[in-house]
């Protein structure tokens, strides 16, 4: 029998099954009553921020591990980033998802434990340093190929002095060194190394400082992590490497120095030369500098080469100018007053020579359209058509151009060609014209 969520179980035929929704209420009920709020601490081992803003982890331990959850509205209000790896505390309440069955931890509040807060505030100091330009990559300085010395800020005692020590004397013992011990863990740990490289840095003694400490966790390096030392780092006259912890150990000390070492041995092994390969690269020098066929000839070469190109240059130089000053030379020939005054003479002879032939063809132009004037007019001329046996008749001074003009008895003037007459009208002749080509017929009339 079934009974608000607890199961009595009877006889089989007495069995009650119950769906699957209900079964998943009856194990959130339980959890809610026998597990109202749950505190834990782990590791955060993935996390995933869905579009809506909730937030999905993976939270483990050594051993086991947990689903857990984190509304939108709590995930953007937590301060720091969730990431793979860091050490939270954590308050929620246990829940079964009903939709897939799987068991969840509902996060009310999330907080950083032990490293996670260590690793916030790096994180946080380290953004107000990289914008304050402590980190800028232009500012970095080369380290000197060979130091007169060579400056080590670390713990007198222990083995990274050692280390560094003994290979330094490997690689190059006539290098002096010069040691500032101080404290590199622990309360005032940070004031003793900000010191130290401050004291170091204004001796003028060294060329080159190495800061260096062996490998710890998080808040065993958390002296090269403060703000003071890295301050001191950045404001060193003195070119400095830093090789603190282990090659995947990395501290804001490392962003400040001019260069980074992996380790306290490899920051060594960076600031002295091997005196072996250094002395066998001295050696092939002096060789070469006696095979004088190998640097003395191949300058000479190059001496003769630039010597031709040079000739060449002055050559083609030369000829510009040359060319330049033929072509000022007939410029300035184009311009001479007396071969300017001959070309305006043979330009002004041959605009006269244009003028005259112009003046000819325009006479003879005028001389011809007199004529063929003259001629129009005496074909018009009266005494030409009097010529051809036409006379001239006036009547009282008066032409006559019709013989209606005219009666029976007038006196007339008759004029010919050569001579004039008087006369008298007696007898005048009507025509009639009809239609073309009708005959005419003639009317003579007398009168006496």
């Amino acid at each position: 029998m079934y009974n608000a969520g607890v199961f009595f179980w009877g006889m089989p035929s007495e069995i009650e099954y119950i769906s699957v929704s209900d079964l998943s209420r009856a194990l959130n009920s339980a959890l809610e009553r026998q597990f109202p709020e749950v505190f834990f601490s782990g590791e955060v081992s993935q996390v995933t921020v869905a579009r809506s803003g909730h937030m999905y982890l993976s939270i483990k331990d050594a051993d086991s591990q947990v689903a857990a959850v984190m509304w939108a509205g709590l995930a953007n209000g937590l301060g720091f980033d969730v990431q793979p790896g860091l050490a939270v505390l954590c308050h929620g309440r246990p829940n079964i998802y009903h939709a897939s069955g799987k068991f969840q931890i509902v996060l009310h509040r999330m907080l950083l434990a032990g490293e996670g807060a260590l690793r916030k505030r790096f994180l946080e100091l380290r953004a107000k340093l990289e914008k304050e330009g402590l980190f800028a990559a232009q500012r970095k300085r080369p380290l000197p190929f060979l130091p007169r010395a060579i400056g080590i800020v670390t713990s007198g005692t222990g083995a990274v002095i050692h280390d560094i020590t003994v290979r330094l004397k490997a690689r190059m013992p006539c290098i002096p060194t010069f040691l500032v011990d101080v404290k590199v863990q622990g309360e005032g740990a940070a004031e003793d190394i900000a010191s130290g490289l401050e004291y170091l840095d204004s001796t003028g003694l060294v060329d080159v400082i190495i800061l260096a400490r062996g490998g710890g966790s998080l808040e065993d390096l958390w002296a090269f992590n403060e703000e003071r030392v890295v301050r001191a780092v950045f404001a060193c006259r003195t070119p400095i490497v830093c090789g603190v912890g282990h090659e995947v150990d990395v501290t804001l000390a490392d962003f400040a120095a001019d260069v980074r070492a992996p380790t306290p041995t490899a920051a060594a092994e960076m600031v002295a030369p091997q005196r072996d390969e250094l002395m066998t690269r001295i050696e092939e020098i002096e060789r070469r500098l006696r095979d004088t066929d190998r640097w003395i000839q191949p300058l000479v070469q190059g001496l003769d080469e630039a010597q031709l190109r040079l000739q060449h240059h002055a050559d083609a130089c030369i000829e510009r100018a040359r060319l330049v000053l033929a072509r000022d030379q007939a410029r300035l020939q184009a311009i001479e007053p007396s071969r300017l005054l001959g070309n305006l003479t043979e330009r002004v002879s041959a605009q006269q020579e244009r003028l005259h032939l112009a003046l000819r063809a325009a006479i003879e132009r005028a001389r011809s359209g007199l004529d063929r004037s003259q001629a129009r007019l005496e074909a018009v001329n009266p005494k030409s058509v009097m010529q051809r046996g036409f006379a001239i008749v006036q009547k009282d001074g008066v032409l006559v151009r019709s013989g209606t003009q005219l009666e029976v008895g007038d006196n007339i003037a008759v004029s010919f060609a050569q001579g004039e007459i008087g006369a008298q009208v007696t007898k005048t002749i009507e025509k009639d014209k009809e239609e073309y080509g009708s005959q005419s017929s003639i009317v003579e009339r007398s009168t006496r």
